[in-house]
């Protein structure tokens, strides 16, 4: 840790390291632990995939991924090093300067806060290191948790799309939220 002009120590960390967690780059070791946790019916669930697939599909999805101007995926593991789950920008339009947040934590993991300082923590690092304006989600009806987490944020209810999704046996509602640069909120 260095020192600022006025001496006082330089408290600055990671721009991907948040409160609770730290964001780094998914490895091929990674892969099997990701594979097994989000092909959970009850995380799945809230996501618009629903058809499980072995590691091969994980890892071709890592490596389109990684080759991809548009899309940043990352692990999000605890300071001390657990993986708690994935989350990433994709959509990135240079020129907008926007992107679409996606995330997913283990179940084992829910309702801990690793979600909200993950994407507090991506936003964060959207705004000030990749110079985006704008970034938007889009959140089941029937994920409370994820709404409050997003709320939490800054994200705002910006529309719906109305029975856009199928899930347990009926149509469900999509949120749609956006978050601007100035609107994150910091814990």
């Amino acid at each position: 840790m260095g020192a600022t002009a006025d001496g006082a120590a330089d408290a600055r960390h990671s721009p991907l390291e948040g409160e609770r967690v730290r964001l780094r780059s998914i490895e091929e070791a990674d892969l099997p632990w990701i594979n097994e946790r989000f092909w959970n019916p009850e995380v799945t669930r809230f996501l618009e995939v629903v058809w499980p697939e072995p590691v091969t599909g994980t890892r071709a999805f890592w490596e389109r991924v990684r080759a991809s101007d548009e899309s940043m995926v990352v692990l999000i593991e605890t300071l001390a090093g657990e993986p708690v789950g994935v989350c990433g920008l994709e959509s990135i339009r240079g020129r907008a300067r926007t992107a679409k947040l996606g995330v997913w934590i283990d179940e084992e993991r829910w309702d801990r806060g690793y979600g909200t300082d993950a994407v507090r923590t991506l936003c964060r690092f959207g705004f000030q290191e990749m110079n985006l304006t704008r970034v938007s989600l889009h959140v089941f009806d029937l994920n409370p948790r994820g709404v409050r987490a997003y709320e939490k944020v800054g994200f705002r209810e910006e529309g719906r799309l109305r029975g856009d999704q199928f899930v347990d046996g009926r149509h469900v509602d999509v949120i749609v939220m956006g978050l601007l640069a100035d609107e994150l909120r910091e814990p």
